[in-house]
C-alpha cells in the first residue's frame, strides 16, 4: 500500500493510483472532468498545477501496446479533445504531454504551459522543478483557481454531450 499527500494535505493510500481512481475508490481533486468505459480525465491528486490534467485508462496495462487500435485511436481522440477544451476555457495556450512506460499503470500527463513557468523555460528538463515549485507556492488562490478550471473543464464537456 502506497501513502502520500494529496494536494490539498490529506494522505491517501492506494495500490495502483490508477486503478484506484478508475474504480472510484480514489476521487480526484474536483471529481471527474470526463469519464466513458475506457477513460477518465481528471486532475492529479499530486501535483497543484492549475489545469494539470490526467487521462487514465481504466484497463490495468503498464504500455499502450497493450491496447487495441481502437482503444489507442479512442485515447488520442479523448486526448485531443482535452486539451482543445483547456485551451477553449483559456486554462493555458499550450500543453506538455508525458507518457511514460515505468509507471504501472498507464496514464498520459496534461501539463498547461502558464506564465509562471517561463523562469523554468517551460520544458520537460525542468518539470521536476516546476511541479516542486507548485507544491512550495500552493495557496488558498491557487486551490481555487485548480478546483474552478475543472469545472470549466466539466463544463465544456458537457457542451459535447449534448
Amino acid at each position: 500500500m502506497t501513502k502520500v499527500n494529496d494536494i490539498f494535505g490529506s494522505e491517501i493510500e492506494f495500490d495502483c493510483m490508477g486503478c484506484d481512481i478508475a474504480d472510484h475508490k480514489l476521487i480526484p481533486p474536483g471529481g471527474y472532468v470526463y469519464e466513458d468505459e475506457l477513460i477518465n480525465v481528471a486532475a492529479d491528486p499530486e501535483i497543484p498545477i492549475v489545469g494539470f490534467m490526467i487521462l487514465g485508462i481504466k484497463k490495468h496495462v503498464k504500455s499502450m501496446n497493450y491496447l487495441t487500435r481502437d482503444e489507442r485511436i479512442h485515447i488520442m481522440d479523448i486526448l485531443n479533445t482535452t486539451i482543445e477544451k483547456m485551451k477553449n476555457a483559456n486554462i493555458c495556450d499550450e500543453v506538455l504531454l508525458i507518457q511514460e512506460e515505468k509507471s504501472s499503470h498507464f496514464h498520459i500527463w496534461i501539463v498547461p504551459m502558464h506564465e509562471w513557468m517561463n523562469d523554468f523555460n517551460k520544458n520537460v528538463r525542468n518539470l521536476k522543478e516546476i511541479i516542486d515549485y507548485s507544491k512550495r507556492n500552493f495557496d488558498e488562490k491557487t486551490k481555487d483557481d485548480l478546483l474552478n478550471a475543472i469545472e470549466l473543464l466539466k463544463e465544456e464537456f458537457k457542451k459535447t454531450s449534448k
